[in-house]
């Protein structure tokens, strides 16, 4: 077989490992790139130009790659050899938008695809880690979630779409390759903007009294550790997801008041929080006294590097995957999981801790140093078109015992 006349190399920057080339003693120019050992046993996908001047060479050597991986997309997609790409439907597309871009080559968008990626990494990907892609559950609440820290991170109407966006194409690509059967429906800005509907308490205590029934029923433990983590979030101004997941034994610790000794404080510490490195909050005494010393109590034998929830579980999305599910399916049967026409997945606890402190007379500003958000916020997104909000304000606005009334003399 010729060799490569290595004189005659040139590599294409804008594609990883793409390079042009002539062999010994023949006219035609060659392109090379690197395709996988699962698909080629050298690893590299060779390809004749058909053409001998180097202008054309650089020309076609792009299309040429791009042509090859969309004619064995689906080969390499259902490759059983592959499991990162079967495992992640993100690898494929992310390959695909880079190259477009690069392929563009116009100034201020070839980085567009990298730009994307970056967006999915760093606040997308949390979110669909080890998730079901078919199961329409999971993946609304997964949007749901992601929405909503995007809203609190105050991330604009603007960049929210951005995120979304990258959103539907992946999922719209791989329905069309047949990898997953279900397109999700995005939230319009519109619905974006519209409040989350918080939980009553005594609708959480149904909840929390199914899950004890459930327990009962199976002897499965998890729906008591399910339970604990509802209580834990709602008992403080966590972020619902993985947050409270990541909390470890030696991140809590009880405070001691001198007027009131008898009665412990539970703090603990959160630690690269979205808006700071380290943030303490306490917890209501109701969970401190009565809910707390059961979650340690049912996992006695913990170290301080153990997590506080599900001990002896390491992956923590795919727990709190389960926990949502879980979730989703008691509140639907206890008939909770909608009001007012809008959803309230597990996120929708965080309104209720909220919609609580601001009702029990907490002001704005302790509610919004607790729950690691600003005032702002707060009033935009949590109180906004709440009734129990507009009913707390209409008895301070008017107290019972308000002797000022208004006479109006009789024409």
């Amino acid at each position: 077989m010729p060799k490569i006349d290595k004189k005659t190399i040139k590599l294409l920057p804008k594609i990883r490992s793409l390079k042009i080339y002539k062999k010994e003693n023949l006219p035609n120019y060659y392109c090379s790139f690197y395709v996988g050992s699962n698909i080629m046993k050298s690893g590299n996908k060779e390809i004749s130009l058909k053409t001998s001047n180097v202008k054309d060479a650089l020309k076609k050597a792009p299309i040429t790659y791009n042509n090859f991986y969309f004619e064995n997309e689906r080969e390499i997609i259902s490759s059983k050899k592959i499991p990162d790409i079967e495992k992640d439907i993100s690898l494929p597309f992310f390959k695909v938008r880079i190259r477009k871009y690069q392929l563009k080559g116009k100034s201020g968008t070839s980085n567009q695809g990298v730009r994307e990626k970056l967006r999915w990494n760093n606040y997308i990907k949390k979110f669909f880690q080890n998730i079901d892609y078919n199961n329409p559950e999971l993946v609304n609440d997964a949007i749901d979630n992601l929405v909503n820290d995007l809203r609190e991170d105050k991330k604009t109407d603007n960049t929210i779409s951005k995120y979304l966006n990258i959103l539907s194409l992946m999922f719209k690509r791989a329905h069309n390759l047949g990898t997953i059967k279900y397109i999700p429906e995005m939230p319009s800005l519109k619905i974006v903007n519209e409040p989350r509907q918080s939980y009553f308490n005594e609708e959480l205590n149904s909840i929390n009294r199914k899950l004890e029934s459930e327990f009962k029923k199976t002897k499965d433990k998890e729906y008591l550790e399910i339970k604990d983590y509802i209580n834990l979030i709602r008992s403080a101004g966590f972020r619902p997801g993985i947050q409270p997941l990541m909390i470890k034994n030696f991140q809590y610790q009880f405070l001691t008041d001198k007027e009131n000794p008898n009665e412990p404080i539970l703090q603990f510490t959160l630690f690269d929080t979205k808006t700071s490195p380290r943030h303490k909050l306490t917890c209501h005494p109701y969970f401190t006294k009565n809910i707390f010393p059961e979650i340690l109590k049912r996992n006695e034998k913990r170290s301080s590097e153990d997590y506080l929830l599900f001990p002896k579980e390491k992956n923590r999305q795919k727990i709190y995957n389960r926990i949502s599910k879980v979730f989703v399916r008691i509140s639907k049967e206890l008939d909770l999981y909608y009001r007012n026409g809008k959803t309230r997945p597990i996120y929708s606890i965080r309104h209720t801790f909220i919609s609580n402190r601001y009702n029990s007379g907490t002001p704005l500003e302790l509610i919004a140093k607790s729950s690691n958000t600003s005032m702002k916020m707060i009033q935009k997104h949590y109180l906004d078109n709440e009734d129990t909000m507009m009913i707390e304000e209409h008895k301070r606005m008017y107290p019972t015992k308000d002797k000022s009334v208004i006479k109006f003399k009789k024409k």
